[in-house]
């Protein structure tokens, strides 16, 4: 996987225990012999903000517009909370229990546009901005 895969988790556990359905998309390519773990953010089609393309500073969110990229419905990727999965978690769950699948991946472009927004987000740390600006 690398840097733009779209994922769809089946059950995603968040940090309050629940669980849902949900797609991710991978913010960086690690470099797994040295341990750095696959960074992904949720993606959601419910949020009500401004639909505005691209970066939503204030908000931490990026927006894609339906149709435009791989997405069917308008799309908010939430920049605000970013998840580690070590390479070999996710694979447990691709290749052992099924949990996850590769959907598709973002245009080139949009990846490009995705890290520039990160870069200039308060809300990412300096280390994950770090490991999705060298992807």
């Amino acid at each position: 996987m690398q840097i733009g895969t779209i994922l769809y988790h089946k059950s995603f556990q968040f940090t309050s225990g629940t669980q849902a359905t949900k797609l991710l998309v991978i913010l960086n390519t690690p470099n797994i012999r040295a341990g750095e773990p696959y960074l992904a953010c949720l993606a959601t089609s419910q949020l009500k903000y401004r639909k505005s393309p691209g970066c939503q500073r204030k908000a931490s969110l990026f927006f894609i517009e339906a149709k435009r990229d791989w997405f069917d419905l308008d799309t908010w990727l939430q920049l605000y909370e970013i998840y580690e999965f070590p390479a070999s978690y996710l694979l447990r769950l691709k290749l052992a229990s099924g949990v996850l699948e590769i959907r598709g991946r973002l245009r080139q472009q949009t990846i490009r546009k995705i890290v520039n927004c990160i870069k200039v987000l308060d809300d990412v740390s300096i280390y994950h901005k770090r490991l999705i600006a060298k992807s």
